[in-house]
């Protein structure tokens, strides 16, 4: 009885919470495009954040429900702004991640924020332990600095501001449409 009401606490996140795996996404990529690429994640310092080779936007009505673009910069494509421009929110990205010394590459799904094909920066350890470790600081610093970022979008979601951010978004849309 326990699990059946877990299993229909997940599926109601699942069914009715999704979006925000989205907007968050969405957001993202307007932070990062408005701030040139330049993003000050809490503690852990500044860093440059870039969508990659692939980018889907989708929609839950009408009869285009998913773009998906690949290769060259997708960001910057008409086809971009003109599915944003529509309504649709992001629905998948590969991003880059970097500082002054590393890059991270991965996928990010809105669905549930899980990351795929995560490429972690280089290691110059010769020695197995320390290069274990150091992959495994890697991995936990990526993954700090999206829940961070996720944190932070949250906590501008549900505050007063979010109406003054939305309109920010608007207008960078609108903007990515004319282009």
């Amino acid at each position: 009885m326990l699990n059946d009401n877990l299993h229909d606490e997940l599926r109601f996140l699942q069914t009715n919470r999704a979006f925000l795996g989205r907007e968050f996404l969405t957001w993202l990529w307007f932070k990062s495009e408005t701030q040139n690429h330049k993003l000050t994640i809490g503690n852990y310092g500044t860093y440059h954040l870039y969508i990659d080779d692939k980018i889907v936007l989708s929609s839950t009505s009408g009869s285009v429900r998913e773009n998906s673009l690949k290769g060259g910069t997708p960001a910057y494509a008409f086809e971009a702004g003109s599915a944003l421009g529509t309504g649709k929110l992001v629905h998948e990205a590969k991003f880059i991640l970097q500082d002054a010394e590393r890059q991270w590459s991965f996928s990010i799904l809105g669905e549930d924020l899980s990351l795929r094909n995560v490429r972690l920066p280089s290691i110059s350890e010769a020695d197995s332990q320390a290069h274990i470790t150091q992959r495994i600081s890697s991995s936990t610093l990526l993954t700090n600095i999206i829940d961070e970022l996720f944190k932070n979008f949250m906590d501008l979601r549900i505050s007063d501001h979010f109406q003054n951010e939305l309109t920010s978004i608007r207008e960078w849309i609108d903007n990515k449409v004319t282009i």
